[in-house]
């Protein structure tokens, strides 16, 4: 028994083939049923028991072969009917609307944000009245939540420990006082930046977003060389980022540095006393956030929430490293010199390069996207940034309007034409303003400097850099 079956976008039809008439012998059943063989032991009849009774048996053959007959249509047709059944819509009513499954999608599921105020004695002064400080955390809290990036806000303070508070932004705000810090508890005296990221780290992974709020200034406690303190605080950190990287690879730290006018004690190492020391301090202060999670979340934060964005006095700095290497798009920018763009590989390849008829140098640009990266454009400007494999000179400059997501070009530039493949690559560097705003000593109350916070972010640094020392590059040939 055979059959076609075939689905014309509604129903599925099946075709049978055509077979013989019913008087002809019937060969294609064979299959289906034999005649019983004759025993071996039965006893042969003479041909005079046979010949007179030949008609009669002729007569029951036809009788057998009619109802054999109809008893292998009656199979044919039922044998149709499953073999409908089976492959038309596998058992569903026929009515029931499919959903296509590229008409299927999935649920972007939101990152939960756990944030952590670091409330030790050297913060209270940030706190005190009405302060940048809290003009710039609140308005970064209160976007988060305008902007629907998370469906779960955790407010914590922390120092030796992790305090949990109530998750109303607005109720949170108005109780950040020196007052409020004393109450909520936990070993406010001395500080260990590398036991709170530690902390902060074991809480974060690929769904979460943990934003770290402090002033960054270590703690010397009973220790007298502040040098040896800080490089063990550094090797410490970057242990720790390297085990985090470990169990989650595709991570991004950003470090906002803000400053804000600031009222305490400023908590100092006193050689002379031999212990740490406190002086009242009534000036503006850097501090710190620092927004750590997955490389898509944070991006997505890094770009709905721009540093403008962030009221108070503003981000006056920031620091961004990423786990992996990138791929970005790219391509040659048409008309940005003397040259053929290829026809094969018309985003990477250029033919026909000449000097241009004005500045009489050779020159082109390849228009790249660095929005993924998390960099600033204080870092893609400078040119000590990137690594030229080539005999081009390059200067960065920000895209013309395009409707291709460009954000950057980058332009090359030469005495003479050079063929071959040119290769830029951008570096993971430590922006120069890490080591600007940096005391190395802790010894004295420093103006708009903090105590360690190289260490800090240089830990982090040689951490994600271990994985890989670059954040892209991009590949022109010229022929």
């Amino acid at each position: 028994m055979t059959g076609q079956c075939k689905f014309d976008g509604n129903l599925f039809c099946f075709f049978l083939p055509t077979h013989k008439k019913e008087e002809e012998n019937p060969t294609h059943i064979a299959h289906i049923a034999k005649a019983p063989q004759a025993s071996a032991e039965t006893k042969a009849l003479p041909k005079s028991a046979i010949l007179p009774t030949h008609n009669l048996n002729n007569h029951l053959n036809n009788l057998k072969l009619k109802n054999m007959n109809k008893v292998i249509h009656a199979l044919y047709v039922f044998g149709v009917i499953i073999l409908l059944a089976s492959c038309g819509n596998s058992g569903k009513k026929t009515n029931e609307k499919i959903t296509p499954k590229d008409s299927i999608k999935a649920k972007t599921i939101k990152p939960t944000v756990n944030v952590y105020i670091e409330n030790s004695g050297s913060m209270d002064g940030y706190v005190k009245g009405v302060t940048g400080f809290e003009q710039a955390v609140y308005s970064y809290l209160s976007t988060i939540n305008r902007r629907d990036l998370t469906d779960s806000l955790n407010l914590n303070y922390i120092n030796s420990t992790i305090l949990s508070q109530n998750p109303d932004v607005e109720d949170f705000i108005e109780k950040l006082e020196p007052t409020t810090f004393k109450q909520k508890g936990g070993n406010r005296k001395f500080t260990e930046i590398s036991d709170i990221i530690e902390t902060i780290l074991k809480e974060t992974n690929e769904n979460t977003i943990s934003i770290l709020v402090t002033d960054g200034v270590f703690s010397l406690g009973g220790s007298i060389d502040s040098r040896e303190y800080l490089i063990n605080q550094q090797i410490g950190i970057s242990n720790d980022v390297t085990e985090f990287l470990k169990k989650h690879s595709k991570m991004a730290i950003v470090v906002y540095q803000l400053s804000s006018n600031f009222d305490g004690q400023y908590f100092y190492f006193d050689k002379n006393l031999g212990r740490e020391n406190g002086k009242h301090i009534i000036d503006n202060r850097p501090y710190y956030i620092w927004l750590i999670g997955d490389i898509e979340n944070v991006s997505k934060f890094y770009k709905e929430i721009p540093d403008h964005k962030i009221v108070g006095s503003g981000v006056e700095n920031n620091f961004s490293i990423i786990s992996d290497q990138l791929s970005i798009n790219y391509a040659v920018h048409e008309n940005s010199g003397n040259f053929i763009i290829s026809l094969d590989n018309p985003k990477t390849e250029i033919k026909k390069l000449g000097k241009d008829k004005i500045s009489k140098n050779v020159q082109f640009s390849v228009n790249v996207d660095f929005s993924k990266l998390l960099l600033n454009d204080e870092y893609l400007f400078d040119t000590s940034n990137y690594e030229v494999i080539g005999s081009y000179k390059i200067t960065v400059t920000k895209a013309s309007q395009n409707n291709h997501n460009y954000t950057h070009s980058i332009n090359f530039t030469s005495d003479r034409v050079h063929k071959g493949e040119i290769i830029v690559r951008l570096k993971k560097q430590m922006p120069r303003w890490v080591e600007e705003r940096n005391d190395n000593d802790g010894y004295s109350y420093v103006k708009d400097k903090t105590f360690g916070i190289f260490s800090q972010l240089k830990g982090v640094f040689d951490a994600f850099t271990d994985r890989s020392k670059y954040y892209t590059e991009i590949k022109v040939n010229i022929n």
